[in-house]
């Protein structure tokens, strides 16, 4: 989604869920451990809508390994969904609509591949949004913390008639403002939005979809739009690269 920078209404806000400090864990979480929970058990293909001991255990190592799968509840549903289709992406699998976690996935969890900066020499602090991929890293002290799936702008969209680019554009940016909440603009409603070139924002929306959707902004599912609004305060440099898949 994009808005014109004119005035917002606001109308609601979600609470932020206390992952922060657990992603915010130093990027060494992913150096993999004897004793990581899905070495230690037999860890059965799960499905969308499972639930129990080997969800939790599931939960637990993508919250090790950056990722956002919501409240550790051993319920996979969707935010657990967002968080599985962004470790497979991350490690060049092609997720699909189910996202189901089998042997390979539970492979790659015990012995997961580190993403590769996007930007060489980056800011310490920053977004990096890989088109390519649909997915978001954000960096702390140089410490990569969080790993997001995205939905970033599709090829174009019709207003009044007219046939008008969406996608997103690559190059340096920062972020220069953010909404507390929800805001509406032309193009429709955005959650915790943070601005980094005109009306191109990261936010949250409460659809995301494997391919890209929106109107130009990157969309983040709604429970890490909170997350990711507490890590980019204003100022931090946003870079993206690639292009987005048609």
């Amino acid at each position: 989604m994009r808005i014109s920078l004119g005035k917002a209404a606001a109308i609601g806000t979600l609470s932020a869920v206390a992952l922060v400090p657990a992603v915010a864990a130093p990027a060494t979480a992913f150096a993999v451990a004897a004793t990581s929970p899905v070495q230690a058990q037999a860890n059965p293909t799960l499905h969308f809508g499972d639930k129990g001991a080997a969800v939790t255990r599931l939960q637990q190592r993508l919250i090790a390994l950056h990722y956002d799968p919501g409240t550790v509840d051993g319920q996979y549903g969707s935010q657990t969904r967002f968080a599985v289709w962004a470790f497979q992406k991350a490690q060049g699998m092609h997720p699909n609509q189910s996202a189901p976690v089998g042997s390979k996935t539970w492979a790659a969890l015990a012995h997961p591949k580190v993403p590769k900066p996007l930007v060489k020499g980056g800011a310490k602090n920053r977004a990096e949004v890989d088109l390519t991929h649909q997915l978001l890293y954000i960096y702390k002290s140089g410490k990569l913390v969080l790993i997001s799936h995205i939905s970033s702008g599709r090829a174009y969209y019709y207003q009044n008639g007219r046939k008008i680019n969406a996608r997103t554009p690559t190059g340096n940016y920062y972020v220069y403002r953010k909404a507390k909440g929800w805001e509406t603009g032309p193009l429709g409603k955005l959650y915790k939005a943070n601005y980094f070139h005109g009306g191109y924002a990261i936010h949250g929306e409460p659809e995301v979809p494997l391919y890209p959707a929106s109107h130009g902004c990157v969309r983040t599912p709604m429970h890490t739009a909170d997350i990711v609004a507490k890590l980019l305060p204003l100022k931090t440099k946003v870079y993206l690269r690639g292009k987005a898949p048609a």
